[in-house]
């Protein structure tokens, strides 16, 4: 039992990154091709409808599927009732929208979003399928799926998403490429997945995914809410080019986290919740899961920290150059991002769902009084994302405390998962930083950056004998 269990988080972490690097392959140079072809202001605008579509989202996908996923003994009434719940809180929201769109309108002074608004709403419906579909296959651990899914939603979308740019649509050019990834998802995952909605209903069922689940719903409201309101806050008080620049330097450093994170989050909560009965277990599963996402992580960020002002001369053109000090502090905002969201994860599957609400709260109050110091004292965008590294000081304090806490995953055994990778990465950065010296052009310097960086991390990883490398 324990080598099968051992053998599904190996193919299901194997299939989910091929899904993130191809997602992430395509995803890059779609950005990179949209960027140099639309203006930031477009970026701006669409930063703002995505907020008010991210917070309905968080509603609509949130929590009910991590108790899907968590829940020990599942049956189809357990999925079509999460379905039921999500699809109606779906349909409720997106009416909201639709009503207030005018409202939003007027409060940022863009007529435009009024219609962006409308029919980037429509992306709502389909999300609560989606995520119930999700999570029949993640607990099954059939990953592969995902992969396929990943794949044609992804490249149909960036060809509809480039047409509609080349063409001439702007703004729409992002809608279309954000409308049609999700229509493309839907289809693929009914034509992929094993369960099919139905109007099977049971209070019982209810009862038991909201026990679990409002708690990971108020945990993934509160921080959305946290996170957006810099963006709403910046468009308001700002313009919608210093939001463009802001969501760009976070957009490839979060890409980054993203395909990577996730792609060991998806595998690992449903592995996590097979060993809640066994602590011990969990932990060493933990600890093996930290290393291996510090280990990838940890030198692509600092590298791109690096090499991040001439990625931007070279592939986005310089009318992006003021979203490179963004890039550079988020990829140290996130670089502990292993760490923290896998101790988040296995406290969820130990049903600690209380526990992690605790600490997002605390860190979201926290992150706030940051962003309104900014705001409203220093009048500064670049100090709004600087607030954040403190944030992710307080976020993997608290993590670390309660994974020990629950746990018995010590901090000198965190610390010793962690600290070895960040020495040699930085090690490597510093290597990096040097070649900026020689004198070569833009490209020649960037290209031995990269390589250059690669070849000594595995060099220094292969010497000094990282747990993650073999």
């Amino acid at each position: 039992m324990e080598e099968s269990n051992g053998n599904n988080v190996i193919k299901g972490l194997t299939w989910t990154f091929a899904e993130r690097i191809m997602a992430q392959l395509v995803s890059t140079i779609v950005t990179i091709i949209l960027a140099r072809i639309l203006d930031p202001a477009h970026y701006g605008i669409i930063s703002i409808v995505t907020v008010f579509i991210s917070i309905c989202d968080v509603f609509v996908t949130s929590g009910f599927n991590s108790a899907v996923v968590q829940k020990k003994n599942v049956t189809e009434t357990t999925f079509n009732t999460a379905f039921i719940i999500s699809f109606t809180i779906s349909i409720i929201l997106y009416i909201i929208l639709f009503i207030s769109a005018p409202c939003i309108s007027e409060f940022y002074n863009m007529p435009e979003l009024i219609a962006i608004i409308r029919v980037m709403g429509l992306r709502l419906p389909l999300a609560a399928y989606n995520s119930i579909q999700q999570a029949e296959i993640q607990r099954s651990m059939k990953f592969k799926k995902f992969f396929i899914r990943t794949s044609v939603g992804t490249i149909i979308s960036a060809f509809v998403g480039i047409a509609l740019a080349l063409s001439g649509f702007g703004v729409w050019a992002l809608v279309g490429q954000y409308l049609t990834n999700s229509i493309v998802d839907s289809i693929m995952l009914q034509v992929l997945g094993i369960w099919k909605p139905s109007l099977r209903f049971s209070i019982k069922e209810a009862k038991e995914i909201y026990s679990f689940g409002w708690k990971v719903l108020l945990t993934n409201v509160v921080s959305t809410l946290e996170t957006d309101i810099r963006s709403l806050i910046i468009g308001k008080v700002f313009s919608a080019s210093d939001l463009a620049y802001y969501d760009q330097g976070k957009k490839y450093p979060s890409l980054l986290v993203y395909n990577v994170n996730n792609a060991v989050n998806k595998v690992m909560l449903p592995a996590y919740s097979k060993k809640q009965d066994d602590i011990i277990g969990l932990k060493n599963m933990l600890r093996k899961s930290i290393r291996v996402g510090m280990f990838i992580l940890a030198p692509i960020l600092i590298g791109f920290a690096l090499v991040s002002e001439n990625f931007v001369h070279l592939i986005l053109t310089d009318k992006w150059l003021l979203a490179v000090p963004y890039m550079q502090i988020f990829c140290f905002v996130y670089i502990t991002r292993p760490l923290e969201s896998s101790c988040h994860q296995a406290l969820l599957a130990i049903g600690r769902s209380g526990t992690v609400l605790k600490i997002i709260t605390i860190i979201q109050i926290f992150s706030f009084m940051t962003v309104m110091v900014a705001v409203f004292i220093f009048k500064s965008v670049l100090l709004i994302a600087a607030g954040l590294l403190l944030s992710t000081l307080v976020s993997l304090t608290g993590f670390m405390l309660m994974t020990w806490k629950y746990l018995g995953y010590s901090l000198k055994e965190q610390l010793q998962d962690i600290l070895p990778t960040i020495i040699v990465a930085l090690i490597m950065g510093g290597a990096v930083w040097a070649v900026s010296y020689l004198g070569f052009s833009i490209l020649a310097t960037f290209i031995i950056q990269i390589l250059l960086g690669a070849i000594i991390y595995i060099l220094l990883s292969y010497v000094f004998r990282l747990q993650a490398f073999d």
